[in-house]
């Protein structure tokens, strides 16, 4: 994989994203390499350049499936990144219109048993810290010959996603399970697991000499990396 721009961004599921209003997402979309993973396909006004796939069949499996057969022609130039231990994700793509032989990349992964991010990625692999896939992630975007890198979206301080009591994605069929993050085991104002990835991710960067910043005011992140606002970065003034 090869970066289309100099600079790059990760978008999470947190709530944060529903503070980007429409000229910041038009600059996004413009200027960024956008990187996302999980169920972020809700969203549908930012089209992501790199998307890692995760599906856990019994949370967002039909989610998956739907979306990704209504927007095939939006995700035409979109980068499907496939963990190389899970071809059946493979099967939530259309074939007659996703091309399988284009814009899919499928890497080999091994475990780490170290929780730190002080290490330089194996080029041939992924690696798995602290059994997230953010890690993974994190992983592949240090390889990329990037200017600057930024997070918005990975909140951390609790279970909520930006589409959750959102009137904006009434439209949009989402099921309870994936409300919340695992509502089946943890209140929405709980900590959200990820809150484990906040000092790798500013390990993983500062180790290997990226610079990284975080755009939500209200991330964990803010404590371990440095942080702007929203429209000192995504702003056509800039």
């Amino acid at each position: 994989m090869k970066p289309k721009s100099k600079k790059g961004i990760f978008l999470g599921c947190g709530e944060s994203i529903n503070e980007l209003s429409k000229s910041n997402i038009d600059y996004i979309n413009n200027n960024f390499d956008v990187w996302t993973s999980n169920s972020f396909m809700i969203n549908k006004e930012i089209i992501p350049d790199f998307y890692h796939l995760e599906v856990k069949e019994h949370r967002n499996g039909p989610l998956v499936k739907r979306i990704l057969e209504e927007r095939a022609e939006l995700y035409e130039d979109t980068n499907w990144i496939i963990d190389g231990t899970r071809l059946h994700l493979l099967n939530k793509f259309n074939i007659n219109k996703y091309n399988l032989e284009k814009n899919f990349y499928i890497y080999p992964k091994y475990y780490r048993n170290e929780e730190h991010g002080n290490y330089n990625p194996v080029p041939t692999h992924l690696g798995v810290s602290l059994s997230a896939s953010l890690s993974l992630i994190c992983d592949a975007i240090v390889t990329m010959d990037y200017d600057e890198f930024y997070f918005l979206g990975v909140d951390m301080y609790d279970s909520k996603y930006f589409w959750t009591d959102n009137e904006k994605y009434a439209n949009v069929e989402i099921e309870d399970i994936i409300k919340t993050c695992k509502p089946d085991e943890r209140k929405p104002d709980s900590i959200h697991p990820t809150y484990k990835m906040k000092s790798f991710i500013k390990e993983i960067f500062s180790f290997n000499n990226k610079k990284v910043i975080n755009l939500s005011s209200k991330s964990l992140l803010r404590e371990v990396i440095e942080t702007k606002q929203i429209n000192e970065v995504l702003n056509e003034r800039n």
